[in-house]
């Protein structure tokens, strides 16, 4: 296992779609996946701080997963027009801006349901599947260097960047600051992204893989 933080477990994975995408998650055979799925806290006793992983039935499991995508779906927009923004003040300015702007994306996910297999000496059922929905994942693209790599540039219960004045790519948590004005402004108070966390490429300094959490 990955991990087990918030409440989704992140596991090793590999995916082979069939046909292969053109590009991003799936465009290779034996991609290198997280799998990500829901989760619960089960205590043993009440005085215990140790608890085991507890699994949601597929009724509760799917919506729940569903819901993140979407999320990430949508982050990825609000992202779009940030970037497009930027583009039209450029475009429209006389001068090119005095500094660099942060290039960053959020990682390519999707959503994967596992069937069971239905046994060779169960009568067949005609209009029936070959089986039966069992669980669900989020797949995500693998962040190379795991947890420990990620930096966290906005919480989401603070619109102030987290980095200090004098850390490494404090620029850029101030560039995610911006980021959520612009969303706040141009949704009409309606929605921007929070929680900004990632891992820096390592192709390209200016480059940020970010992922997304629901609240």
């Amino acid at each position: 296992m990955l991990g087990a933080r918030g409440f989704k477990t992140a596991h090793p994975g590999w995916l082979s779609l069939v046909p292969l995408t053109q590009s991003g998650l799936g465009s290779i055979a034996g991609q290198t996946v997280a799998v990500k799925r829901p989760f619960h806290k089960v205590f043993p006793s009440v005085e215990s701080p140790l608890y085991k992983i507890g699994r949601y039935s597929l009724a509760d499991e799917i919506p729940k997963l569903f819901r993140e995508a979407n999320v990430l779906y949508w982050s990825n927009s609000l992202l779009q027009l940030t970037y497009a923004f930027i583009d039209r003040c450029i475009a429209s300015s006389t001068e090119s801006p005095p500094f660099k702007i942060p290039h960053v994306r959020f990682v390519d996910a999707g959503l994967a349901l596992s069937y069971s297999q239905r046994g060779s000496k169960a009568p067949a059922k005609a209009g029936s599947k070959a089986g039966s929905s069992c669980a669900a994942y989020l797949v995500e693209e693998l962040i190379e260097g795991g947890h420990d790599e990620f930096v966290k540039f906005i919480h989401n219960m603070d619109s102030n960047p987290l980095l200090d004045y004098n850390d490494y790519r404090y620029e850029v948590a101030l560039f995610f600051a911006f980021t959520q004005h612009v969303q706040y402004i141009k949704t009409g108070g309606l929605a921007f992204i929070s929680d900004y966390q990632g891992d820096f490429s390592p192709f390209c300094g200016l480059d940020i893989l970010l992922i997304i959490t629901s609240r």
